[in-house]
């Protein structure tokens, strides 16, 4: 029999025992005793997150540094198929993923787990998430320490903290062995890089560490917090900047909850100035006892003969061999990364991928950032039946951490929050790629991040190339899926910056916008430039005119575009998750602003052809479009351009929201529709007009959870309110307000309802009137997102009454 290959982290006592409580909550929820908004916290910090359509869960495992035995990866094959849809997903970061759970079997998976010493506590929610390192720690050649069992050792300290599970939002650590920091320690909230100092003449191991940084709508590059720490006092520090966070973090606001909102509002030397507080009080409390795991080394001894890799003259090997395949600091050793389908492995191939991990390496898996599958220690000899037995199962593939190897969030398929079907579209275009005669494998610095809206599960803010998903209007108003093109995102301590922004392409049109792209740059990349000086040099111009190459067409012109990949109806915002109505007012609102500025340009590009009446009528749809943005944010939904220029000035210049120099926007309307301007009128007004975009852009920017705005006077935007209509309620119960909704789409509806109850005082109770279906599935989800209490929800004929009353 072989022999047990322990765990690489030791499930405490505290997380064992939770599943009682997990059980008996999952049995109260069942037996209608604790309402959905309750249960929802409780089941994300145990990694139980609810899919879109509500019905199934993804349960996410807890996977430190990456580290998995075959008997869990069988045990993880085995839950898939028995409680999902049979299909273990790999993330970004390092986590295991089971999708298509029932409730109920959620509680059998998590049982199941921690036969294994699995657990998916702190797999999601506001704790301390799956802590990360180098996959390559340990054999890395580049590396100034092995720090593959810190990762573990700070989880078991973390899994059993009183505060780590109650935090104001999510909080991330990373280790990296080095400069290069493959681990992205330069964009968590606290990263940690391997260093040495000699300290009393002695060469001490230690980390330089940095805070404050993530992903997001609002993405942020850490600060430099501390030069170096030894590795004993690393997990004071951590522990240190965790109790800040609980203590200073943005509890009501959870657009503004993570660590980085802090030091932003705080500002840098105050918020060192509260961290060596916390960091003294944490020293003063007592030692922290951390259990450091060491891996066995294989007991392998590699003759010369054995070292080398043999002559094989196998094409696909061959090429394999350039891309999966890098040697150890350990001579004669190699390791190799299994190419995943975007994070997927079906779970038969899961499963026989344990079992040739088995026989091949150190007998063990490390999951990857880039969401494949690490096999370390193999010797020249085994490369090739290693590599023959992948193919067996369809895992041989080349090109594993290059172009066509994408990176990619699951998106719309099964995320509340997706906006475009991510996953689908990448499946297709690595497969493109893949088959399309580029040479990707000159490329290595040429990574493709995408995410299915703006959060960035996919990373696309440090992507090299990055896409995120979004949803945008055609020229008569239909709603088409986007990506937002970005490039220049790099992660290298000292050197990390995130991607820039260009422009929008329809999602159809991305696949043949990267290949050209790409293609350009391998004819056109001079000798020794890396991708990084070909953006700088050329490569952000031609991106930039690509986009422009690739617009939305008209419905007519080719109804394709209007639906998603792997769609067959058309595009819409009706399927984000529940109470996700918020979300759908950003990106109207983005789309927006983004279609107002693209006219802005084009009349700027008409004006440099001569076209100054082409230019002018720009300059108008582009005002109307600019002007048109934040009036969602006021319930309105104007039907032409001078209704959104006069709204417009209603609630953001009289409101004194705006400098009173954007005062005259209706005189400056009716200049542009005239035709009158000459070229050196048309040359001002573009001036102003890329002005004023970039002031709304900015006022956009200071919105907070509540849709108000930086310096908003409330009072004055009550006044400017146009009085509404009373309504009966229809079932003779009184209440101080009523609204009617019904034939008032989403998510203008969940707006006009969250204004009025900003106008109206704590208790006071507001009657809705809401269609069936998206209407009332959403908006008082959304409200009771925002603390407003539900008092009644009743059918009445084909429409519902809502009774909310206004909340603290």
């Amino acid at each position: 029999m072989d022999k047990k290959i322990e765990p690489f982290y030791k499930i405490p006592q505290e997380v064992v025992e939770d599943l009682k409580l997990y059980r008996n909550e999952v049995e109260r929820f069942n037996r209608g005793e604790v309402n959905k908004d309750k249960f929802r916290p409780f089941r994300v910090a145990r990694g139980i997150y609810a899919q879109r359509g509500q019905e199934t869960f993804m349960v996410r495992i807890k996977v430190p540094g990456g580290g998995l035995t075959p008997e869990q990866m069988d045990k993880i094959a085995d839950l898939s198929e028995k409680y999902g849809n049979g299909v273990p997903h790999v993330t970004n970061r390092q986590d295991m993923q089971l999708h298509y759970v029932k409730l109920d079997d959620t509680v059998k998976a998590i049982e199941g787990l921690l036969e294994v010493g699995l657990t998916t506590r702190g797999g999601g929610g506001n704790t301390v998430r799956n802590i990360t390192a180098c996959y390559d720690a340990g054999v890395c050649d580049r590396e100034v320490f092995d720090v593959s069992t810190y990762a573990p050792a700070f989880t078991e300290f973390f899994l059993k903290h009183p505060k780590a599970f109650n935090l104001p939002r999510k909080f991330k650590i990373a280790f990296s062995g080095c400069s290069d920091d493959c681990s992205l320690a330069t964009m968590n909230d606290v990263g940690f890089i391997a260093k040495t100092k000699v300290l009393n003449g002695v060469e001490t191991k230690g980390f330089r560490v940095y805070a404050a940084g993530g992903m997001g709508a609002k993405s942020r590059v850490t600060d430099l917090l501390e030069d170096f720490v030894t590795v004993d006092e690393a997990i004071y520090v951590a522990e240190a900047i965790m109790i800040l966070f609980d203590k200073y973090g943005n509890r009501k606001n959870k657009h503004k909850a993570r660590l980085r909102f802090v030091i932003d509002k705080v500002g840098r030397e105050e918020f060192l100035r509260l961290y060596r507080e916390e960091l003294q009080a944490v020293r003063e409390s007592g030692p922290k006892e951390l259990v450091y795991r060491e891996r066995e080394i294989p007991q392998k001894e590699v003759s010369a003969e054995l070292d080398e890799v043999p002559p094989v003259s196998d094409a696909g090997f061959k090429a394999w061999m350039e891309t999966n395949v890098r040697p150890q600091s350990q001579k004669g050793f190699y390791y190799a990364k299994i190419r995943t389908i975007i994070g997927d492995v079906k779970a038969d191939d899961y499963r026989t991928i344990a079992d040739i991990v088995r026989k091949f390496g150190e007998g063990t898996v490390r999951t990857t950032h880039d969401q494949n599958i690490l096999v370390r220690w193999l010797s020249g000899q085994e490369l090739y039946p290693f590599y023959k037995a992948l193919c067996d199962i369809g895992y041989g593939k080349a090109n594993a951490g290059y172009a066509s190897d994408i990176m990619c969030c699951p998106g719309a398929s099964t995320c509340n929050l997706g906006i475009c079907l991510s996953k689908n579209m990448c499946t297709m275009l690595a497969d493109e790629l893949d088959n399309s005669g580029l040479a990707l494998n000159t490329m290595p610095d040429v990574r493709l991040m995408v995410s299915g809206c703006h959060n960035a599960c996919g990373q696309h803010p440090i992507g090299p190339i990055g896409f995120h998903g979004a949803a945008r209007r055609g020229t008569d108003e239909r709603m088409a899926p986007h990506y937002n093109v970005l490039v220049g995102g790099r992660v290298e301590e000292g050197k990390t910056v995130l991607s820039e922004e260009l422009g929008y392409v329809p999602a159809k049109k991305l696949p043949m916008l990267v290949k050209r792209f790409l293609a350009d740059y391998n004819d056109d990349r001079k000798e020794g430039e890396d991708f990084y000086a070909y953006l700088d040099r050329a490569g952000k111009e031609r991106m930039k005119t690509l986009i422009t190459e690739y617009p939305l067409p008209s419905m007519e012109e080719d109804s394709d575009c209007y639906k998603d990949w792997g769609q067959d109806e058309e595009f819409s915002l009706a399927g984000l998750g529940e109470g996700e109505c918020g979300a759908g007012v950003l990106d109207i609102i983005e789309a927006d602003i983004d279609e107002g500025q693209r006219h802005i340009y084009r009349a700027e590009h008409d004006l440099t052809e001569g076209r100054l009446e082409d230019a002018s009528n720009a300059l108008a749809k582009g005002l109307g479009l600019t002007t048109k943005a934040l009036l969602v944010t006021r319930g309105l939904e104007p039907t032409d351009d001078y209704i959104s220029i006069t709204e417009y000035e209603t609630h953001f210049i009289k409101t004194d929201l705006m400098d009173g120099k954007y005062g005259n926007l209706k005189k400056r309307w009716a200049k542009y529709i005239s035709g009158l301007l000459d070229r050196d009128g048309l040359k001002e007004e573009i001036s102003f007009m890329i002005e004023f975009s970039k002031t709304v852009a900015a006022l956009y920017d200071s919105m907070d959870a509540n849709m108000k705005f930086q310096g908003e006077n409330i009072e004055e935007e009550k006044k400017a309110e146009a009085p509404k209509e009373p309504v009966a309620a229809p079932s003779g119960k009184e209440t101080d307000a009523e609204m009617d909704l019904r034939g008032v789409k989403c998510p203008i509806n969940y707006v006009k309802a969250k204004i009025k109850l900003e106008t109206m005082g704590v208790g006071q109770t507001l009657q809705i009137l809401l269609d069936d279906g998206e209407p009332i599935r959403n908006v008082p989800v959304s409200l009771k997102n925002d603390g407003q209490e539900i008092l009644k929800m009743e059918q009445v004929g084909t429409y519902f009454e809502l009774v909310i009353k206004k909340a603290a």
